[in-house]
């Protein structure tokens, strides 16, 4: 069922009534996670601190300060825990491959976790200094050029141990720059869901680096994770609708609106939440149900990802993927 008849065949089932404030705090399930996947995690936590050693001295203590101001309120145990705020799924199709088949050695599959925690950061601190929101510095800079250093050459070493391996990485992130330049040519929601996708191309090498490495099926690991980083994103956008509409962000609600209120959503732009626009279209969002549509796109998306993980063998992802589903099914259509 493509996205659009998904919207559509919703409007016939069950009304639902959902606000945007109720919509700002909502969540996906807690993933429970076992012994050793904690122990996974924690390991991850420490790779900030441990890229930020591998500056010049210098600016090693700058380096952690400027991740503290932007990223962590200065609060040390927030940078020591860093990760955890990611949803595992992000970071645990690494160790579900890996325990499916596992051919990797601990050393290749500590580099794997930490490249994945530095392609996620890198992602993140990407958009921040192109969209302006935190401020470039010579600095910040060097923290990215060694990232993506640390990140190639995790991903070469593992690439070269496969045919086609360091091809691939190449591949998937020249896709991921691709998608930078045309993002703003989207048309329609499904449309918006593949550029998103394009652009979590760089966060995708290791999984599929690790995939090929110890059999899995890479096409059913690719859609897994993919599924589940658009429903994340998808998540974010309805979150944060009030706050895009107002910055003018067309996110994924504004793709699903028809274009009378597209344009209302636009004008929207650099008002505040007492004007007239952003009442109307508040309003709307609220009486057609169109968060509650939304809502059940996210979960959608997540179930696709469910399958996908249960095609490829990896039941234990696939049960995290439910358990992140489980509290917005309630809410959806």
């Amino acid at each position: 069922m493509t996205t659009i008849k998904l919207l559509e065949s919703s409007l016939n089932k069950k009304p639902k009534f959902l606000t945007v404030d109720q919509c700002k705090v909502a969540n996906f399930g807690e993933v429970s996670l076992e012994q050793e996947q904690l122990a996974v995690l924690s390991s991850i936590n420490g790779q900030l601190v441990e890229l930020c050693r591998t500056l010049p001295a210098s600016i090693r203590d700058s380096a952690i300060i400027t991740i503290q101001r932007y990223y962590t309120g200065f609060r040390l145990s927030n940078l020591l825990n860093f990760f955890t705020k990611f949803y595992a799924p992000s970071w645990s199709i690494i160790y579900w491959t890996q325990r499916a088949n596992p051919v990797l050695s601990s050393e290749d599959l500590e580099s794997a976790f930490c490249a994945q925690a530095i392609a996620y950061f890198l992602h993140m601190l990407d958009d921040h200094l192109a969209d302006g929101q935190i401020p470039t510095s010579h600095l910040l800079l060097q923290l990215r050029t060694q990232g993506w250093m640390t990140f190639s050459q995790i991903a070469a070493k593992l690439g070269q141990q496969l045919p086609g391996g360091n091809e691939l990485v190449q591949q998937l992130i020249d896709i991921y720059f691709s998608s930078i330049q045309s993002s703003k040519d989207v048309n329609g929601i499904d449309a918006y869901c593949e550029i998103f996708r394009k652009q979590m191309s760089t966060t995708l090498v290791i999984p599929m680096l690790v995939a090929q490495k110890t059999g899995c099926d890479p096409i059913a690991i690719r859609q897994a994770y993919e599924c589940f980083g658009i429903a994340w994103r998808l998540l974010d956008d309805l979150r944060d609708c009030s706050v895009d509409a107002i910055s003018g962000e067309m996110s994924g609600i504004y793709h699903i609106l028809p274009p009378k209120f597209q344009n209302l959503w636009l004008l929207c732009s650099r008002k505040n939440e007492d004007t007239d626009e952003w009442k109307q279209l508040q309003f709307y969002l609220e009486q057609e149900q169109i968060l509650p549509q939304f809502i059940s796109l996210i979960v959608m998306k997540l179930r696709e990802a469910e399958n996908a993980a249960r095609l490829a063998g990896l039941d234990g992802y696939a049960n995290q993927l439910h358990q992140l589903a489980t509290p917005l099914k309630n809410d959806s259509i």
